[in-house]
């Protein structure tokens, strides 16, 4: 039996392969990205994290009782990420508080839309796909990295083993929620998957600035 979040990754494979690797992973793995690149990237990450809280916090009230505790694990797991953001940020001399990008503002405005308007099934399916996308990119980043990398705890932090299991717990949790829908929910599910994928490749184009 193929499981839902196999389905998923197959559907939006041609996207996942245009950023791994993508370019601003290449150049962090290689410490040749510049300062300021780094930094546009880290204030609009800063700014996603910021709002993914918001985002976790209406799934949350869509969720089912057994799910309570792994969403209040969750939202405290990322809201350590913003601390790790502060701190590596004030270590590098980047403030956080810089510009945020368009591209950056219409992820987070998709996902709360996802969120409010969508079935607990498509925003459980977001979560896992932005989770996911992050851990095989820093990853790849990981097994190609010199341990003197300014940037390595960003690297271990989202390709540690502790946030390997965290992404397993959450495909645990998606194939048997998946089988509990019908094939036109899982479908709707699907797009969304396809168009959070599409939005992580556009949001490392960030760092490079334009349009």
């Amino acid at each position: 039996m193929v499981m839902f979040s196999d389905e998923l990754l197959r559907n939006s494979s041609e996207i996942w392969r245009k950023f791994l690797p993508h370019r601003f992973l290449i150049e962090v793995a290689e410490n040749s990205i510049s300062r300021e690149k780094f930094a546009r990237w880290l204030v609009n990450d800063y700014y996603f994290v910021k709002n993914a809280l918001r985002f976790m916090a209406i799934l949350m009230a869509k969720a089912p009782d057994d799910l309570l505790s792994f969403f209040s694990e969750s939202i405290y797991y990322i809201s350590t990420e913003l601390d790790m953001f502060k701190r590596n940020a004030e270590k590098l001399g980047i403030r956080l508080n810089g510009n945020i990008d368009w591209r950056a503002k219409a992820y987070v405005n998709y996902l709360l839309n996802v969120a409010y308007s969508g079935s607990f099934l498509e925003g459980f399916t977001a979560y896992y796909c932005e989770e996911k996308a992050y851990y095989e990119a820093w990853k790849w980043v990981r097994d190609r990295v010199r341990s003197d990398n300014p940037y390595i705890d960003f690297i271990n932090h989202w390709s540690s083993q502790e946030f390997e299991k965290y992404v397993n717990k959450i495909e645990a949790i998606l194939n048997p929620l998946a089988e509990k829908h019908g094939e036109f929910e899982k479908e709707k599910a699907k797009i969304v998957f396809r168009e959070v994928s599409n939005f992580e490749l556009l949001f490392w184009d960030i760092a490079y600035g334009g349009e």
